[in-house]
């Protein structure tokens, strides 16, 4: 009973990663104005030119990426599978699973963090102050709600 238990919690454990990732996918994933990927663009003003550019790197970058979540949604549901099969579970092939899933949601985060710097670099100088400003502001609120919470500062 209690290596079934341990296949169960691994299962778990193995699955999670992989369900937390399914929330960042989506044509607008990570790329919504102030929001995940993008959120240095807090408090900036974009012009429409700007917003046009963004827009259309979006595109372009959520186009390249569909055949790689195409794969880590076939992992994932072939981890899936196997976890809620009757038949054994084979550890080291599940982990190989992982590891391939690991390496696409890399390739995915990497192709968002190109894609946040190309939109970065089309903001001028004063959208940067502006970004810098709202961020600074972000970053003592946040120190100001831990403080307040008991939480404490979290060392760097």
């Amino acid at each position: 009973m209690r290596l079934k238990t341990s296949l169960v919690a691994a299962g778990l454990a193995l699955l999670l990663p992989l369900a937390a990732s399914a929330e960042m996918e989506g044509p607008h994933a990570g790329f919504h104005h102030g929001a995940g990927q993008f959120g240095f663009l807090k408090g900036v003003t974009l012009t429409d030119a700007q917003k046009t550019q963004i827009h259309a790197l979006q595109k372009a970058s959520w186009t390249a990426a569909k055949p790689t979540m195409k794969q880590l949604r076939a992992l994932r549901k072939e981890i899936s599978d196997k976890m809620a099969g009757t038949g054994a579970i084979n550890e080291s092939e599940l982990a190989s699973l992982q590891s391939q899933a690991d390496t696409l949601r890399e390739k995915l985060e990497t192709a968002r963090l190109h894609t946040a710097v190309q939109v970065r670099a089309l903001l001028t100088s004063s959208q940067l102050a502006q970004a810098a400003q709202t961020h600074a502001q972000l970053e003592s609120l946040h120190a100001q709600e831990n403080a307040v919470m008991g939480h404490g500062t979290v060392e760097q």
